[in-house]
């Protein structure tokens, strides 16, 4: 993707879809400032803020090498370990409590802990099969 306007359009377009999501994370915040709501929603906005930021610096600069480096891998682990805990907060708040009275919600969380775990494996292995290639 050589066209810078097209560039520039990608990262506006991904940019306003999770800031959408931040907003929401903070006023949830704002509106009910509980343990609970932070441990979940606090996770999620760092997640959410440093996921735009990669995916704005990988559009400018693509670049393989950066992308298998220690030092982005290991920010994307912690990412994804934020991304972790956020729905797993998610999941022990909504599964249990008897506010979680439709079924919807207990599928989502369900499901949302399911995808993000699924995600980390995921993560995880590739990490380790890029580390084993080099002889890490």
């Amino acid at each position: 993707m050589k066209y810078l306007p097209l560039k520039i359009w990608f990262m506006v377009t991904v940019t306003m879809a999770l800031l959408a999501v931040v907003v929401r994370a903070v006023w949830q915040i704002v509106v009910i400032p509980t343990a609970g709501t932070m441990s979940i929603f606090i996770p999620l906005i760092f997640t959410l803020l440093s996921l735009n930021a990669l995916i704005i610096y990988f559009t400018i600069n693509p670049s393989l090498k950066t992308l298998k480096s220690p030092p982005v891998l290991i920010g994307f682990v912690m990412v994804l370990t934020a991304g972790l805990i956020s729905s797993t907060a998610h999941y022990n708040n909504y599964i249990f409590s008897p506010e979680a009275e439709p079924l919807a919600s207990k599928v989502i969380a369900t499901l949302l802990l399911l995808g993000t775990i699924s995600a980390y494996l995921l993560a995880s292995w590739v990490i380790w099969s890029i580390w084993k290639s080099r002889g890490n």
